[in-house]
């Protein structure tokens, strides 16, 4: 069945990195007044961004460094604080400021690194976790996201090293067991990448792309039944997951539940509009329902974004449409 196999191949990838290190100071007395203004300004950043007050610390941190300049921590600090307001080429300024201060400022690598790899800077981001662990070769949190990046990269093999690595650090290590599962899942390894996704979903319960992971698994092996539910669990947790609804509609529509998969198309449309993919699959499970008028309004959203699906939309009109698409 076309529909079914073209829906199927949309099941894509969700990893996560783990969250940016705040650094907390300790002020000591032989320090300067100018610096220890600062340091205090710092302070009341770091609590309001433990509030998730992020305008206001980032205020704070510009005081900081108005004060004193010379104050790495300040700088690191509003990066953090930048990259959570969307700021990313801001706080890549201050992470690289900071590091100019202090060229052994293991944080700001690792937090440069977290932001390069959401800025899709793979080899950067790993050599930023490679100096962090040059400046401490036992700290997991690096490995496991530099075995995210290299997931991400395509080096499976390296990416499957670094998650030994911190499981022999810290065996709770979710992004570990959650990386070396897509790892295994990559390596048509199912089984493997399930046992390292039930792992994750023990240590972090409420993360919803474990679910989600684990669901693609399940799929990959026939098992539709608990795909779906690993789905629906992470859409539960997360109705925002655009990712979730797309696979799960993909599961609708080869279980022959159109008018779900079409609610789940529509939600995913919603959150994501310019995925021509989704548009495509939208498109297809109109034509099944006969609704043919609607199904042209998707293939032409889904040309406009993609030219490159043009063929797939032809054969399907071909494959499922009614006579009125068909050659004469």
């Amino acid at each position: 069945m076309f529909v079914i196999r073209r829906l199927l191949k949309n099941i894509g990838r969700y990893s996560v990195s783990l969250g940016l290190s705040l650094v907390c100071l300790t002020v000591a007395h032989a320090q300067a007044p100018r610096t220890l203004t600062a340091l205090s300004y710092v302070e009341r950043g770091n609590q309001r961004m433990e509030k998730g007050e992020w305008e206001r610390a980032i205020a704070d941190y510009g005081l900081a460094i108005a004060t004193d300049p010379r104050v790495p921590q300040a700088y690191n600090n509003r990066g953090i604080a930048r990259q959570a307001e969307g700021d990313l080429e801001g706080a890549l300024a201050d992470f690289n400021r900071a590091i100019g201060l202090d060229p052994r400022y293991l944080k700001a690598y690792h937090n440069r690194g977290l932001l390069r790899d959401a800025r899709e800077e793979y080899d950067e981001a790993i050599a930023d976790f490679s100096k962090a662990l040059e400046l401490d070769p036992r700290l997991a949190s690096a490995f496991a996201n530099r075995a995210n990046a290299r997931y991400a990269k395509g080096d499976f093999g390296g990416a499957l090293a670094d998650c030994d690595k911190t499981l022999a650090l810290n065996r709770r290590s979710w992004l570990a067991h959650n990386t070396r599962g897509l790892v295994r899942q990559k390596q048509r390894d199912p089984d493997g990448a399930i046992a390292d996704f039930n792992q994750a979903i023990a240590i972090g319960p409420s993360y919803a792309q474990g679910y989600y992971n684990r669901g693609n698994a399940y799929l990959f092996k026939g098992d539709m039944e608990r795909a779906l539910a690993d789905y629906t669990r992470a859409i539960a947790l997360d109705p925002n997951f655009a990712s979730a609804y797309i696979n799960r509609g993909t599961l609708y529509g080869a279980l022959g539940k159109l008018d779900q998969a079409q609610a789940d198309y529509d939600q995913a449309i919603e959150l994501q509009p310019r995925s021509a993919a989704t548009y495509f699959n939208r498109g297809l499970v109109r034509l099944l329902q006969g609704r043919a008028a609607e199904a042209q309004e998707d293939f032409a959203q889904c040309l406009a974004l993609d030219q490159k699906l043009k063929p797939d939309i032809e054969q399907a009109k071909q494959s499922l449409a009614p006579s009125q698409y068909r050659e004469r």
